[in-house]
């Protein structure tokens, strides 16, 4: 696999990003009607680049020790179960990497843009990748994998589904694997963005995204407004709920910590986006 600092990793944003604009104008369907699946694949390359989207980066550290960790064990088996784009595939390739650990990772997503996108990216990187479009909360073979990982992904399904969720994790995961992933702390259901909103958080990205010298910037302003209004969230409430999310799903939790990370600009007010709050790192393993 190819060594990626931030200016090849930035480099690759820009590049990709045209082509998630394409694939998701293409391929997005919200199962539901929403018009939610294609507003995040069309933008996210994007607001990463620009530093205003909630990534894996923003909890790097955490990934590093808790896949790392698996990683010098011989976990090889790497599911990524559920993503926006390409980012979490590059953060456990980067992982496994500096262990100089073998890889054998498979993504998954309900949606084929940001599978097609990781498929790109793993060969821009040189990184072998299975690639799969299926719903997790249903998908996969028993015992299948050494460790699962996503980020940010619980929140986006209602509670019961999410119990279904994990439970479906326990499932595929083999006994002894663990999950590891990220989700923000909150009991407060997201608040629907209005025009005014929306408007602001477009402003923010279309500023930055004129100072990096990005391109049309009214197609940006209007794919940045539709991103804003089209984002749902279903939060899980405090640390004790994630815990007991896993917990009362099969998993012993080995790792929780509560994290505060800063957002960028103003958009804090914009769900998906890089918000100021409280995170929950996790890592759970399969009893």
């Amino acid at each position: 696999m190819k060594t990626l600092d931030r200016a090849a990793s930035n480099a690759l944003l820009v590049r990709g990003a045209p082509l998630a604009r394409v694939l998701s104008d293409a391929l997005c369907r919200s199962p539901n009607g929403r018009d939610h699946c294609g507003a995040l694949h069309g933008v996210w390359s994007d607001l990463r680049r620009l530093g205003l989207a909630a990534e894996p980066a923003r909890h790097a550290a955490f990934y590093a020790d808790a896949l790392g960790a698996f990683a010098q064990r011989g976990a090889a088996r790497v599911l990524i179960s559920g993503c926006a784009d390409w980012g979490m595939l590059e953060t456990v390739a980067q992982v496994y990497r500096d262990r100089c650990a073998h890889l054998d990772a498979t993504v998954v997503d309900r949606c084929p843009t940001p599978v097609l996108l990781s498929a790109w990216f793993a060969a821009e990187i040189d990184a072998p990748v299975r690639t799969a479009v299926g719903d997790v909360i249903e998908w996969g073979d028993d015992d299948a994998y050494d460790v699962i990982c996503t980020h940010s992904l619980l929140t986006y399904p209602p509670a019961d589904a999410r119990k279904r969720l994990v439970a479906n994790w326990r499932r595929i995961v083999r006994p002894g694997g663990a999950v590891v992933t990220v989700s923000r702390l909150t009991g407060d259901a997201a608040a629907a963005i209005d025009d005014v909103r929306a408007r602001d958080f477009a402003d923010d990205v279309v500023a930055r995204f004129e100072r990096s010298g990005g391109g049309d910037a009214t197609q940006m302003r209007t794919r940045a407004e539709r991103f804003a209004k089209a984002q749902v969230s279903h939060p899980v409430g405090s640390a004790a709920d994630l815990r007991a999310l896993f917990e009362g799903q099969g998993f012993d939790v080995i790792r929780l910590d509560v994290r505060h990370v800063e957002g960028t600009l103003r958009a804090g007010r914009v769900g998906g986006a890089a918000r100021t709050g409280e995170y929950g790192e996790v890592v759970a393993v399969r009893r």
